[in-house]
This record gives C-alpha cells, structure tokens and sequence, in this order.
C-alpha cells in the first residue's frame, strides 16, 4: 500500500499563516508524511519527522460547527501537533474508529515485516586514560567493596548504601555497584529478614547492576526471586510487588524476550484495573508501558491500539498529562513506516 487518500477534511485552524476555515480538502498519506490537497493544489504538508503528535476521535460541538455540521456526529477530529502549532481538521462520514483503523493498517502495511529490538548488548569493559585513572578505578572499587563488608547497623544505613550503589550503576561502574550489593543484600536479609521490603529493594537493585553489567541470566534470576517474594508477602497487586514485575518485565525486554516482558506488564495491567479500575492513572501508566514493549517488540498495530486507549481512557482535563503527550508521541511515531525500534 503506497499511500492512503482521506477524502472530505476540513481544515479548522492551527497554521499559523491559514487562520480560515477551508472545506473540500482531501488527505493523503504516504511514507513522506501527510499532505492536504486541494484538487491538484497541495494546501500544506506535515512531514513524519516534523510531527510531534497524532491525535484522532470524536469532534466535539464546537468542531462540529466550525466544519458546517452542526447536529451531526458521524465524522471525526485529526489533530497533527508539531512543535509550536497544532493543525485541526475535521473529516466528514469517516467516525473515528474507522480512521485510526484504516492509518493503522496503511501504516502496518507500509512498513513492512516488524522487527523487534535486539537485546541490549553486554557493556564494553571500562577504559582507562594512563596510569592515575586506572588507580582512581581500583580505588573506587576497594572502597565499595570495603563499604559492602562493613556491618549493617540500622536502615538508614542501608539506604544510603543503597543509593550509593544506585548512583554507581547509573553511572556505568557496574564493578563497584556490584561491590556494594552482593554484600549488602546479605547482609539486609540477616539484619532485618529475607523477605523485608528493604531487604528486596537491595536484591531489585541488585538485580538490575547484573543485567546492566552484562550478567543476564544473574539478574533475571535474582528479579525473579524478587518479585516472587513481594507477590507471597504483599500481595499480587501491591504497589511494590507491580514496580518488581514492571522492572523484572523491562529486564526481560532488554534481554530480547519479549514474550515474557509483554506478559507480566499485561498482569501489572489486570491487576492495577482490578484494585484501581480501569480509568485511573495508574492503569493508564500501566497500559502505556504495555504499549511501548509491544511497539518495541515490533507488534505495532497492537501497540498503535494501546495507545488510542490510553489516550481515550484519560479525561477530557488531561488532554496535558505527560501520559497524553507521550500517547500522541507515540502515535506520530508508530504510523512513520520508516520507523523501526
């Protein structure tokens, strides 16, 4: 499918040098991005990589009169947000399920086979630059292995070791995280119990420098023991077993198993809807980390999909939520055939 015409849109505004209502115009989708004709005459265009946001559903009354029909709703609003404007339309006799199926599909179509993301690939080993810096490494790592056999005390001393070796792991210094926690995480479970909330923060984190590190099965084995224990202790639905299966999911997406990825973050779905419903924002932010593995794992009709729900499921006062702009975000992103994970 090379491209995909949309007869009878209106435009309703947003360009900054078009500030009239013009009607007749027809919309035509192609790997370049989207054009506005009319007859032969191009009106504008809004190239893929230009598009900041795609947004498509029901006109409200003001849409509705705006594009001479008032009193009927079996058209839709097209809304393309770029940098600084938004571009409204509307488009006449096509309901807006019906859009969003037939971009979906010409999009699906136009780019072709998915293809997932690779797995993310083990680190490169540290570089030194001369003689100091490879003291300054070996220093860094005596002291956090000297800190990790240190005895553990009281909590607050475990937080900050904690964040100590969060900040090594966030800084690529796997070794010396790793110094840290595989000590600590002993030395929580004797101090305060093997399935304490503290003692499994310490093996989550834990869990994370191995995958980071380049040690995969390490790290997914320890996430998994993680999330087992915050299932049998807290409960399924719990807000600290949900983070654990949302960092054990994204572990797994990052060692390419998407199945499994896509499979606990649909649970961490089900489960946030039974104890929050379906329309709070943690379901929501649920089923947006759903829709980005999808996407990531190359299932993009799927995850086109998820994002119109999440879109659809916040309220008309969220349409600013960081949870709508990355929707729209998402959208534009999804239907550029030339994008790949």
């Amino acid at each position: 499918m090379s491209s995909l015409s949309i007869p009878q849109v209106t435009y309703l505004g947003g360009h900054p040098d078009r500030a009239d209502t013009i009607p007749g115009l027809t919309a035509v989708v192609d790997r370049s991005g989207i054009r506005l004709r009319r007859s032969f005459r191009r009106f504008l265009a809004v190239r893929w990589d230009a598009l900041r946001g795609l947004d498509v559903r029901t006109p409200g009354l003001l849409t509705l009169a705006l594009s001479f029909r008032p009193g009927h709703d079996d058209g839709s609003s097209l809304h393309l947000h770029l940098d600084r404007d938004v571009y409204r339309f509307h488009v006449r006799d096509l309901p807006a399920a019906q859009l969003r199926a037939q971009l979906a599909s010409w999009a699906v179509a136009a780019a072709g086979a998915p293809t997932p993301l690779p797995a993310m690939p083990t680190p490169p080993p540290p570089v030194s630059h001369g003689p100091l810096d490879v003291v300054r490494m070996s220093l860094d790592l005596w002291r956090a292995a000297g800190l990790g056999r240190e005895s553990l005390s009281d909590r607050s001393t475990l937080a900050y070791r904690l964040s100590l070796a969060e900040n090594h792991r966030r800084s690529g210094r796997y070794d010396e995280a790793l110094a840290l926690l595989e000590p600590l995480a002993g030395a929580a479970a004797e101090a305060f119990g093997p399935v304490d909330e503290d003692t499994l923060k310490v093996r989550n984190e834990l869990g994370q420098a191995y995958l980071e590190a380049g040690q995969v099965d390490d790290g997914l084995d320890v996430l998994r023991e993680v999330v087992s224990a915050a299932e049998h202790l807290h409960g399924p639905d719990s807000p600290l077993t949900l983070v654990f299966r949302n960092n054990l999911a994204v572990a797994y997406q990052h060692a390419g198993q998407y199945a499994q990825a896509i499979g606990l973050h649909e649970q961490n779905v089900r489960h946030t809807e039974h104890s929050q419903g379906r329309r709070s924002l943690e379901t929501i932010g649920r089923r947006n980390n759903l829709a980005a593995t999808l996407a990531l794992a190359g299932y993009r009709e799927r995850a086109i999909e998820l994002y119109w729900e999440v879109l659809d499921a916040l309220p008309d006062g969220h349409r600013s939520h960081a949870l709508a702009v990355t929707a729209r975000q998402n959208l534009a992103i999804l239907h550029n055939p030339s994008w790949t994970p």
